[in-house]
């Protein structure tokens, strides 16, 4: 039993858990957060933390979680024995389904894939097949369908803990006036009826159906000099005719309807304005226009992530937290004469002891479009782990990408890297030329090959199967690893186009043919790891810079549990993409077991003279037929950098959560002031100039992507 056991806790809340047939639990909607927690804590330091990380009122929460050997099985967590036994029985995670309490009860959909009814505890509402009442009239089944719909909405709770509480009956509490309002409004629209207030005011509303002689009727009252809400009196019935029914409309407030469509742009941040009219009139009836889908979906967002604005105004006291949080964090910014801010340089500590413990001194960068409020580029450092994998080093965000950017960004980075020598491989931008000549030398920058050879297609003004002739002679001169290879293939290059060799001569082969370049790059040709990345902050390129760098938080320390996780299941000393690399040098090496190959190779010093074994890292098949030979393991003379142990290292750091508790916030003055009253530095948003024409939302993908 490990004493100091340490998991990483998935934390599913404002959604609904669906069963599928085979018992196996799924989770629709909603949101995902995720704490860190170690064995021996405490039921109620477990509660107070995942309540913070949620931000939900601790009183009002329960929680359930699954084990790794029952997954089907949800264990509520009720004391210190329960917390104890999801620590020790789930390896690396655990998943933890949040439930709200409400009216005494808890509030959690559970819905069955083959049923169409939708069960919500302490909520007694029908289905509109239900014949309960004994009623058959056209009005008592028109009033069980808005029941139903009633029932749809409340069984997916939202994730805000203000918003979004269906109004159930008399006596219901509602912190203030607003989240009574917009309860009513969610009732309304779910119901599809319109109302009225006879009555609105902080201590006092009163609202009734606008049809004509609807008995529907509801009046809430403050409670004392606090801000509480009560509901006094609900007369949940109705009475309309069929023209009042088919003409009774909600009314179009984007404030609330964006209410509606919350939990649709949490899951979804790419959810198009035309998707919400389509979803908004098939489930509720009313038409909307694109613009009043465009505007209730940012004004979903400023909800959800923040008014874009206040977002640059706290980013001086987050990058304080996060360096005081995390030793070892480098989080640095800069802003105008104005105080608008301009960059932005993060280091998370737990990357900066990974990558110089056990990472190999290479580092691809890359660049991207941000398409949050105020847009801007991403610039990221990648460096590559013991199995080849993504290793996040760091990142900026920018106003764009240009010399001066370029050149802050990467003097941050090799301040990070101190005196090790590094490789950087990177496109040929002119900025990024320039800049990385400057801080690392230009005989450190490897160009990427996949960028070049994109440019090199477009000189080929031939037909298809010239093109495709001419890309493979290209591939030749770059991936020979000898003078004598690469000579041969320029001569091949030479005869078939003489301007084509001429424009490789000219393009500096020094920077990415392997026979030409001078350091060791382990066969890192070019920048396709950052298909991974930008598959990885996909959705949060569309965030608020202050979202942005939260989730990147988060996502990182789910990175760190799931490889912490997978290196449980090496079956060797190596990496699995490095063990398949060497496997098949083996198979190739039974063409050398003659012994007849002219081919020197020197097991002590890890050499060949085909340069595969010195370039790679890892034997090649005339060193595996060596190795064999001598009777000696292979796996031995792989080096260090791809081995267990070295793994270990690069994700032997710790990631702790920010805490929240005493987040400070924007006043009227547009100041930043905590709980405690102390005033705290605040930048203003960067100054951005929109693009004439429509967003692009996707990088152009190069023409050679599909081959």
């Amino acid at each position: 039993m490990e004493s100091n056991k340490s998991i990483y806790c998935y934390l599913y809340f404002g959604g609904e858990i669906i069963k599928a047939d085979d018992g196996s639990i799924n989770y629709k909607g909603g949101c995902t957060n995720g704490i860190c927690i170690n064995q021996g804590i405490s039921h109620s330091e477990f509660v107070s933390k995942a309540s913070k990380k949620v931000q939900i009122d601790p009183s009002s929460l329960s929680f359930k979680c699954t084990l790794k050997f029952d997954k089907s099985l949800l264990q509520p967590l009720d004391d210190d024995d329960d917390i104890y036994n999801m620590v020790l029985f789930n390896d690396g995670f655990s998943r933890v389904y949040v439930f709200e309490a409400c009216n005494g009860g808890v509030k959690q959909g559970v819905i069955d894939e083959q049923s169409t009814s939708v069960n919500v505890e302490n909520n007694h509402f029908s289905s509109p097949s239900s014949s309960s009442q004994g009623v058959n009239d056209d009005n008592t089944i028109q009033r069980h369908e808005v029941a139903s719909r009633c029932i749809e909405f409340e069984a997916i709770p939202p994730v805000s803990s203000t918003l979004g509480k269906a109004i159930s009956g008399s006596g219901q509490i509602f912190t203030n006036a607003d989240e009574f309002r917009n309860a009513l409004y969610l009732t309304s629209l779910a119901g599809r009826f319109n109302y009225k207030f006879k009555r609105n005011s902080i201590k006092h509303m009163t609202a009734c159906c606008t049809a004509g002689g609807c008995p529907w009727k509801i009046t809430a009252r403050g409670v004392g000099a606090t801000t509480i809400v009560r509901v006094h009196t609900f007369e949940n019935k109705h009475n309309h005719s069929a023209q009042e029914e088919s003409s009774s409309v909600p009314a179009l407030r984007p404030n609330k309807v964006a209410l509606v469509i919350d939990d649709m742009i949490r899951a979804n941040p790419d959810y198009l304005p035309r998707q919400i009219c389509e979803d908004f009139e098939r489930q509720h009836g009313v038409k909307l226009t694109y613009n009043q889908a465009w505007k209730c979906k940012e004004k979903a967002k400023e909800r959800i992530f923040g008014l874009p604005h206040n977002s640059y105004k706290l980013l001086p006291w987050l990058c304080k937290q996060l360096m005081e949080t995390n030793s070892g964090t480098i989080a640095e910014w800069t802003s105008s004469d104005k105080g608008n801010f301009m960059q932005l340089f993060i280091a998370h500590g737990f990357s900066v002891h990974g990558f110089l413990m056990g990472c190999r001194p290479i580092i691809s960068i890359n660049s991207s479009n941000l398409s949050g409020p105020h847009k801007g580029a991403l610039f990221s450092a990648l460096a590559y782990d013991a199995d080849d994998d993504m290793f996040p080093l760091a990142y900026a965000i920018v106003s764009s990408e240009n010399y001066y950017n370029w050149f802050w960004f990467l003097q941050r980075l090799k301040q990070l890297v101190g005196e090790m020598a590094v490789v950087i491989i990177a496109g040929r931008h002119h900025a990024i030329i320039r800049s990385v000549a400057e801080v690392f030398g230009v005989e450190n920058h490897a160009y990427c090959y996949r960028q070049l050879k994109e440019d090199f297609s477009h000189q080929l003004m031939m037909g298809r199967e010239g093109k495709d002739n001419a890309l493979k002679l290209l591939d030749a001169v770059a991936y020979s690893r000898l003078e004598i290879g690469y000579n041969s293939a320029m001569e091949n290059l030479r005869r078939f186009d003489a301007n084509l060799a001429k424009w490789v001569e000219d393009n500096d082969p020094e920077h990415w043919a392997m026979s030409k370049f001078p350091k060791k790059r382990w066969d890192k040709m070019n920048t396709n790891i950052f298909g991974s990345f930008s598959a990885w902050v996909k959705e949060e390129q569309h965030h608020t810079i202050f979202s942005f760098i939260e989730k990147h938080m988060d996502m990182l320390a789910s990175l760190l549990v799931e490889r912490k996780t997978t290196m449980q299941s090496w079956e060797r000393s190596i990496g699995p993409k490095a063990e398949d690399k060497l496997l098949l040098n083996i198979a190739k090496s039974e063409a050398f077991s003659d012994g007849k190959a002219k081919i020197s190779v020197d097991l002590r010093q890890h050499t060949c003279t085909c340069l595969a074994w010195q370039m790679s890292g890892i034997p090649c098949e005339h060193a595996c037929a060596m190795i064999q030979k001598m009777n000696q393991d292979v796996y031995e003379f792989v080096d260090d950098w791809y081995h267990l142990f070295k793994q270990e290292m690069v994700y032997s750091g710790t990631l702790r959560p920010l805490e929240f508790q005493n987040l400070p916030t924007v006043h009227s003055d547009g100041n930043v002031h905590d709980p405690n009253g102390y005033v705290h530095v605040s930048l203003d948003p960067p100054v951005t100039k929109r693009c004439l024409g429509r967003p692009r939302r996707q990088q152009i993908k190069p023409n050679l992507e599909n081959r």
